[in-house]
């Protein structure tokens, strides 16, 4: 199993090593670390070259994340893709061991399968990420998707699929929903991946932009599956009731 760790980043040099560093020392060594830069102007570029081959790594401008996850994938080869932000970083050096186990027994319907996130500042957790299946269908209403530097995306739906570059913040929600069908969804029960306070869908000053990016899934992609994702909803609490 080949895994796609792809990471857009911007002018973010101060942070960008650690969540480099933290793919590169995977146990599981079949992985492609895929950087797509937006052009950069600080030291970022500086600091891509000094990993060689063991990134593949391009500086273009964008349109913005999701714009520059789309180019990564034009390149990317992997079974599995996971997005993570400049400022993201796995949380072990075995998640990726971990994570191939799991994925290998998912039946060939799943297309997300997300663990576990941790949130914070400064690398260090303050708030911990453990959804059930019925609550990540229940706030799919609330336009809260999954925690998506901890999802891993199968390849073939993101080579039919791609990211809608309209989007500045909530395009994976977006997309997500998109491609949900009732049962391309699954938890995996360990932590993937840490995230870094301070990004856009939590900067007060974007969060205007924010709602406007949620009502706009709301009606386009929630609405239309609104009675799906009620049905999936119940069908979880039944099934972790009878656990």
């Amino acid at each position: 199993m080949k895994f796609s760790c792809i990471v857009a980043t911007l002018n973010s040099s101060r942070l960008l090593s650690r969540a480099l560093g933290s793919v590169l020392s995977q146990s599981h060594g079949n992985y492609e670390l895929i950087v797509q830069d937006g052009g950069s102007t600080d030291n970022t570029l500086d600091l891509l070259r000094r990993y060689g081959s063991r990134v593949d790594w391009r500086s273009e401008a964008d349109a913005g994340v999701y714009d520059a996850w789309n180019k990564a994938l034009d390149r990317a080869t992997g079974d599995w893709a996971l997005f993570l932000g400049s400022d993201d970083f796995l949380l072990a050096g075995d998640v990726l061991a971990r994570s191939r186990d799991c994925l290998a027994g998912m039946p060939p319907a799943v297309d997300f399968a997300y663990g576990n996130l941790a949130l914070g500042t400064d690398g260090r957790p303050k708030t911990r990420i453990v959804s059930s299946l019925s609550v990540i269908y229940s706030q799919f209403f609330l336009g809260v998707g999954l925690p998506f530097p901890s999802t891993f995306v199968r390849m073939e739906t993101l080579k039919q699929h791609r990211f809608d570059p309209s989007f500045r913040i909530a395009g994976d929600l977006e997309f997500t929903l998109r491609c949900l069908n009732g049962l391309n969804v699954a938890r995996m029960p360990h932590y993937i991946s840490f995230m870094e306070h301070g990004g856009l869908s939590n900067n007060p000053q974007y969060a205007p932009l924010l709602r406007e990016e949620r009502k706009r899934v709301l009606r386009e992609q929630i609405v239309p599956k609104a009675g799906l994702i009620a049905e999936c909803c119940l069908r979880h609490l039944d099934e972790e009731e009878n656990r």
